[in-house]
């Protein structure tokens, strides 16, 4: 199995929630622990750039691409290697959707891919189901996404976890990395 963590959106938009939902920590901690078993960490930065796309007019106050909005929250972009990582610029709420990360996660020889971030029932679930369509193995972390809502992030883990992924807790995949191989 060769994995990739992809971090959604970790943003200071979406702090609030992270930070209710106390994911950021766990968060940084995965990272670390992936850099450490030397596992391509891959890191999506929202933005909202076409005036009349759907999902601009839908949410009605848009991301701009270098806003204080936009950026990484602090633990995260401490927890985040400029020169190791990758950074995904999206305007859609699945990653895959107008970026080249499909093919990056093919190039590294990528079949397994950890989804963790914000939102669980937007940003996460999309890239989630989307990475599925794609052929990759998918492991979501229950306690590393965050939403507005309990119930929302308890709808997604059940829709996942029936048929798209496996369910992880942050420590329980920082335990299985430490047997990989």
């Amino acid at each position: 199995m060769k994995l990739a963590l992809i971090v959604v959106d970790l943003q200071k938009r979406f702090e609030e929630m992270s930070r209710k939902m106390n994911i950021v920590e766990k968060v940084a901690r995965v990272m670390t622990e992936c850099r450490r078993n030397n596992v391509p960490i891959f890191l999506t930065q929202h933005h909202d750039p076409d005036p009349e796309s759907v999902l601009r007019k839908w949410w009605s106050n848009p991301i701009h691409k270098g806003s204080d909005c936009w950026q990484l929250v602090s633990e995260i972009k401490a927890a985040s290697d400029e020169t190791k990582d990758r950074f995904v610029s999206k305007s859609a709420y699945d990653a895959f959707e107008g970026t080249d990360l499909k093919e990056q996660l093919l190039k590294l020889g990528v079949d397994t891919v950890v989804v963790c971030g914000a939102m669980t029932n937007l940003c996460c679930e999309s890239t989630a189901r989307s990475a599925f369509n794609k052929n990759f193995n998918l492991i979501f972390l229950r306690d590393g996404n965050a939403t507005s809502t309990v119930e929302y992030h308890d709808a997604t883990l059940k829709n996942l976890e029936f048929g798209f992924a496996t369910m992880k807790t942050c420590n329980e995949f920082i335990a299985s990395l430490k047997h990989q191989d």
